[in-house]
């Protein structure tokens, strides 16, 4: 079935989840059975589509609670992070791709929380008895309890209201140290690493050199390994892409494999903007999927942390980028690129014909995982590759 990387929950689900008296757990039930519904579309199924929506809801009701904080936005948030939990409890944390959305929703929530003021919220809400600290106040007293306890039985039974009463009424704090979970995107490769003094080489042992050439047009200096410096990043690539094709064109085609870099390739073909700067967007998708595809399989291979200082030739992978290794970060990758391929398709993006090869290779080598049988069985159909199919 079709994804869409942009896609919310529908209406009827956010009904279900706007109840504030409602407990979270039922709620959740309620999702269930709207699942196998038709409102609910297409592809709901899958894990990982159905989170994403869970993550979408919540990126555009954070807004609103802002300028238009009710009761309802308060119990859509608390019960979209409590599923988007729930749907990822058995995945590792350090290997949750929500991970990063919970580190950065508590920064978020915390900055606004010690800059807003609390006289212009309460002036402007007085009539629904909720403000937008409020609500902020809620959500992050959620995600910090579930990432803390990484259990959400204790939620499946509270409603908003309740939780409302708990952390804003009756103020209730807990110590909690996000630097661990900090710690655990760095060591994943998904924040920068903090910098560390350089510890002396011994003698006995042969050094790893790090430095890369001055001139390396596609260094991880440029990359946007570190989420909090995407926006400046996407800034920064729109000049050189009017200014430095050359530049900015290997750094679009060496992108990591993460929701966000797919996601913005997809914006930059909707809203036409390489064709504007005279490139054509076929060949620099058909780079990516090739540099996705050798980064997906390099997760195949032991991990380099196994390798010994002796063969430091195997530590880095191509492009100088680190991976995760193992079926399940296969698994998660080739998820991604699906999704991501899915929608250049449906939106006619890029032509077929363009990354014809790319899907042959997908369908062929990672057979074994049940969405690339499933996108298999989409494309000969003829959704993808009308009569061709592939052999």
């Amino acid at each position: 079935m079709d994804m869409n990387i942009a896609a919310t929950l529908t209406r009827a689900e956010v009904a279900f989840c706007g109840d504030a008296e409602r407990a979270c757990g039922d709620v959740c039930q309620s999702l269930e059975k709207e699942k196998g519904s038709e409102a609910a579309g297409a592809g709901l199924g899958d894990l990982f589509a159905e989170s994403l929506r869970l993550k979408n809801t919540l990126d555009a009701f954070e807004e609103k609670a802002r300028t238009c904080p009710s009761w309802e936005i308060l119990s859509v948030l608390v019960n979209c992070e409590y599923r988007l939990y729930l749907l990822n409890q058995h995945t590792p944390l350090r290997n949750n791709p929500f991970l990063s959305h919970w580190v950065e929703s508590i920064q978020r929530l915390e900055q606004q929380l010690s800059t807003d003021s609390v006289i212009t919220h309460d002036v402007a809400t007085t009539d629904v008895g909720i403000t937008g600290r409020d609500i902020w106040i809620v959500r992050l007293g959620l995600i910090k309890a579930v990432l803390q306890s990484r259990n959400v039985s204790y939620f499946a039974d509270k409603n908003p209201k309740q939780l409302y009463l708990e952390y804003v009424q009756l103020q209730r704090r807990q110590s909690f140290d996000l630097r661990p979970y900090i710690r655990m995107l760095e060591e994943e490769d998904i924040y920068e690493r903090t910098p560390e003094p350089p510890e002396p080489q011994s003698q006995d042992t042969p050094g790893v050199s790090t430095t890369q050439p001055e001139n390396d047009s596609i260094s991880t200096a440029n990359r946007p390994s570190k989420l909090s410096n995407f926006q400046q990043w996407k800034q920064d690539i729109l000049f050189r892409l009017k200014t430095e094709p050359g530049v900015a064109i290997p750094e679009l085609t060496h992108l990591p494999i993460e929701l966000s870099s797919l996601d913005f390739l997809t914006t930059l073909l909707q809203e036409n903007t390489l064709q504007s700067c005279s490139i054509d967007p076929a060949p620099i998708i058909s780079d990516y999927i090739q540099h996705a595809l050798r980064l997906t399989e390099q997760m195949g291979e032991p991990s380099p942390a196994a390798l010994t200082l002796s063969e430091p030739e195997q530590i880095h992978t191509h492009d100088d980028q680190f991976v995760d290794h193992g079926r399940e970060a296969q698994t998660r990758a080739v998820k991604l690129l699906l999704l991501f391929i899915r929608n250049l398709i449906r939106k006619a993006l890029v032509g077929i014909e363009a990354i014809y090869f790319e899907i042959q290779e997908i369908c062929v080598r990672y057979v074994w995982i049940k969405e690339v049988r499933e996108f298999r069985a989409f494309i000969e159909e003829g959704d993808g590759l009308g009569h061709e199919g592939v052999s």
